[in-house]
């Protein structure tokens, strides 16, 4: 990893997500503490200095209201920020379109990173390298029962075979990149975590951590101190193998891998980022739900199955509100928040965890019990008031 004197400026897109605000807090320190002379953020979603929950600190400069999604507009507003052409690294984290079908998921997610790296190849003349993040769709984890499907997942893996291919917008993105950096003096690499599990000031759908904090939260309130709480899913689920990512130690390795030396080591590669080896819900649910005074226990074999995460948090959506106003919690929570997210990802039947070779490969070796993770969130959580 290099360990350069001369100062860099960063510069992340999708500031305000649990991927880019990770990113965020990360080249504040790491690898040191004056690594990078500027750090520049971009959003969307309103977000201010205050509303970030960053350590206060001179160089965080961020920017809202940056519709990647309007070439011409975001542009201009690229233009306008200040030293824009300082620019040496770049994160991608932007992601939209949760809940949209598969062609308007890549149409427009292919849309936000063509126009993001065509405005910093026009604005940023020192580009150095380029980050992307994608995930586990690259696996085809969605079509798990219709693709090859042999975990551990591996990055020299094949993608998957049509029609399903086209299905995936990473695919996409990744050759994107491939394309705008051919014979460039900047280069790239994709950088895929599984669930991520981390804090983030402002809502984001696909925050398991968030999703299970208030479900553990709201259970207690609703069945007391010392109550069961059964996995509210299948036995398949409970016993399947899978992968977090810490969102911090994702932020790390963005960093890491931009600044990786040499750098014919990195271009063009895709590399896992998982907390460790591979566990699995019965491992991890009954600590969980311990750290909110509950008793986590495995599913139930009755008939007629159990009621998801969603379902329930919904249903006591007035135990919820009593708790706000009770607890004083941020107001508004449980509406930014993918309980369907969670749902989705907990109910999955299948081993598909993630395998770390890559990147222990180029140095990275940063492993942690996935307990950690989680708890560094719900601390995060209740600092800042989005559970009790």
């Amino acid at each position: 990893m290099s360990t350069t004197t001369t100062p860099l400026t960063a510069l992340v897109f999708g500031a305000s997500g649990i991927t880019g605000h990770a990113i965020l807090k990360t080249l504040l320190t790491y690898p040191t503490p004056s690594t990078f002379a500027r750090i520049i953020g971009l959003t969307n979603r309103p977000l201010t200095t205050a509303d970030s929950h960053l350590k206060a600190d001179q160089r965080v400069e961020l920017y809202s209201g940056i519709d990647l999604l309007d070439r011409e507009k975001s542009l201009l507003q690229l233009q306008h920020v200040p030293g824009i052409q300082q620019v040496t690294h770049a994160y991608y984290a932007s992601y939209a379109g949760h809940g949209q079908d598969f062609e308007e998921l890549k149409r427009v997610n292919s849309e936000l990173l063509t126009n993001a790296i065509g405005g910093v190849e026009i604005c940023c003349p020192d580009l150095r390298f380029v980050t992307l993040n994608t995930g586990g769709k690259a696996y085809g984890i969605e079509f798990h029962t219709s693709v090859p499907f042999n975990p551990p997942l591996r990055e020299d893996h094949p993608r998957i075979p049509e029609p399903y291919a086209s299905n995936i917008f990473y695919y996409a993105q990744h050759d994107i990149l491939m394309r705008a950096s051919a014979g460039k003096p900047w280069s790239f690499c994709e950088i895929r975590p599984d669930v991520i599990v981390g804090f983030v000031p402002r809502g984001n759908f696909m925050n398991m951590a968030q999703g299970l904090a208030i479900y553990f939260s709201l259970y207690r309130e609703a069945e007391g101190e010392g109550a069961e709480v059964r996995f509210p899913y299948g036995e398949e689920a409970w016993t399947a193998l899978h992968t977090d990512s810490s969102a911090d130690i994702l932020g790390r390795f963005h960093v890491y891998a931009s600044l990786a030396e040499p750098v014919e080591n990195i271009v063009g590669r895709a590399f896992n980022v998982v907390d460790g080896p591979a566990f699995a819900w019965r491992d991890l649910w009954p600590r969980l739900a311990a750290y909110f005074g509950l008793v986590g226990t495995g599913p139930s074999t009755g008939i007629g199955g159990q009621v998801g995460v969603q379902d329930w948090v919904h249903a006591k959506k007035d135990v919820w509100e009593k708790l706000e106003t009770k607890s004083g919690l941020k107001a508004g929570v449980l509406k930014e928040t993918g309980f369907d997210f969670v749902d989705a990802v907990m109910r999955i039947p299948v081993r598909r965890d993630f395998d770390s070779s890559a990147r222990k490969s180029i140095g990275f070796t940063e492993e942690r019990d996935p307990v950690e993770g989680y708890v560094l969130a719900f601390e995060e959580m209740r600092k800042t008031r989005i559970i009790p």
